[in-house]
């Protein structure tokens, strides 16, 4: 077993805490987290125990880039040696790359194969979650042994309203002292150095907006897989992926002008960020409740067997060999190789109202429209929904529930962005205040390595309740709905979509 044989131990006899960031108890881990940031900052991409080679495990850049990169010839660079490398150095450097690249050739442009180490996220598959569970473990590991002590990460929990805006420990780029923050990352969206900075719309405010989690609509999943409570082809990985995943990760990264997606914007380099970590903790929080959730009548296991990659998730030890564990053996590391604080996705004292969960049944196509929908960065598009052909006048009682789909979502740039979504009666004004929901584009054009998301069109599943039902307050047939779709302005993209249908349960 490639566990066994690399010296780590999944058990210890007490797990260590992951606790919410904004806790005076994270700070020791802060604190570890920081000094281990700015050691492994200092190491060479090809040391296993560099913060480059670790944000690497995740994707990298195709090219010119010196910190990261698959290009042939881009890649063989990062592997050259120092004027007067010793013997060992010369074989250290040596066998990192044969374990990042591994054994299996891909494509003779590029300088991974198949049993590479780099560039190995699975999104908008079953195996994303296991898979980040298992990359976060041994990221812990790599920092105990650059700190040399006992390390937890801590996760932000943005779902609780006190937590919105980005944590105050990771915004300034110098220290009290005039030093460099270890926490702080260039690339990100003015509202993470300035919550209240005055060049962001105050529809785009606080950072993490109701309308970016849509995470009842996640936590009402009875499927990990795809069938869903709501019927429409769901399932809680997929959902939680597209929200709070891809949306925290669209919020936090920007878009520049010629369309280049930064930071936390695109899988190239998010992972080179310090919040992704604190991010895909609270993701692995919210699985481990939402697994731990008894399952209704008839439902199947909320942790199948039957739909997980067999061969191990392949990482890297601390002393250079090869490691992994197995989406099967990730299940049980909760409460086993670390713990939480708390597995509540909000705690109960800040908890607000949520939406009565609805019953198990089809939900009812009310209305939609086939005209396709082009956005342009930093810009906005409109079309108004028809009453579905023979479904009758839309039944809206004070409990139905209000679904969204987006089908075949794309974009023909830059395959990442946030937009907002409005919701008004027939011939209403200019769009205003806050959106009714959101929805992010997070992948890659990187199409020489396959198995990573934004290369495909997607649907997007967004719940919009709130704002439906403040319309049918004031007299708006549900059925005649005008949907405005917006390009935030710090994640500005450009995005295509090929059908619109508004459901209610």
């Amino acid at each position: 077993m490639l566990l066994t044989e690399s010296g780590v131990k999944l058990n210890a006899q007490t797990p260590p805490v992951r606790r919410e960031v904004h806790d005076p108890a994270a700070t020791p881990m802060l604190q570890l987290y920081k000094r281990a940031i700015k050691e492994m900052k200092d190491r060479p991409v090809w040391d296993p125990t560099s913060w480059w080679f670790q944000a690497n495990i995740h994707w990298t850049p195709q090219q010119d880039d010196s910190k990261g990169c698959y290009e042939i010839n881009c890649f063989n660079g990062l592997f050259q040696p120092l004027p007067g490398a010793t013997p060992e150095v010369l074989a250290r450097i040596q066998a990192s790359r044969r374990l990042v690249a591994g054994e299996v050739p891909l494509d003779p442009s590029v300088g991974v194969g198949r049993d590479r180490i780099w560039l190995k996220c699975p999104h908008r598959t079953y195996d994303f979650l296991p898979w980040h569970r298992v990359y976060l473990y041994f990221f812990e590991r790599i920092i105990e042994s650059v700190v040399g002590e006992p390390f937890a990460l801590p996760y932000w929990n943005y779902l609780d309203t006190r937590h919105r805006d980005f944590p105050a420990s990771f915004r300034p780029a110098k220290e009290s002292d005039g030093s460099d923050n270890a926490l702080y990352y260039s690339d990100r969206s003015p509202l993470c150095r300035d919550p209240n900075d005055p060049s962001v719309p105050s529809s785009e405010k606080p950072l993490i907006r109701d309308s970016d989690l849509n995470w009842q609509t996640a936590a009402d999943q009875r499927f990990l897989e795809r069938g869903d409570v709501l019927g429409l082809d769901r399932g809680f990985s997929f959902q939680l992926e597209s929200a709070p995943h891809d949306l925290v990760h669209g919020r936090i990264g920007v878009i520049t002008d010629q369309n280049v997606p930064l930071g936390m914007a695109t899988p190239a380099l998010a992972a080179r960020d310090p919040i992704f970590y604190l991010h895909h903790s609270n993701l692995d929080r919210l699985w481990e409740w939402w697994r731990n959730q008894p399952p209704l009548e008839g439902d199947p296991p909320r942790t199948p067997e039957y739909i997980w990659t067999q061969e191990p998730y392949l990482f890297v030890s601390p002393n250079a060999q090869k490691t992994g564990l197995t989406a099967g053996e990730s299940f049980g590391m909760v409460g086993t190789a670390y713990s939480y604080d708390q597995l509540a996705p909000v705690p109960t004292a800040v908890a607000g109202s949520p939406l009565a969960a609805s019953s198990p049944r089809p939900p009812n196509r009310v209305s939609r429209s086939d005209d396709v929908l082009s956005v342009t960065p930093r810009g906005s598009a409109a079309t108004q929904l028809a009453p579905e052909p023979g479904a009758g006048a839309a039944v809206a009682s004070p409990s139905s529930r209000w679904i969204l789909r987006f089908s075949e979502v794309s974009s023909p740039a830059a395959p990442s962005g946030v937009f907002d979504i409005y919701l008004d009666g027939p011939g209403a004004g200019a769009v205003a205040g806050q959106p009714a929901g959101s929805f992010a584009l997070f992948g890659t054009h990187d199409h020489a390595i396959a198995g990573h998301a934004g290369q495909t069109a997607s649907d997007k599943v967004i719940e919009v309740t709130n704002r439906m039902r403040e319309l049918i307050a004031q007299g708006i047939d549900p059925a005649s709905v005008r949907i405005t779709v917006v390009s935030n302005s710090t994640s500005a993209a450009a995005v295509r979509i090929g059908r619109i249908e508004l459901f209610s349960r």
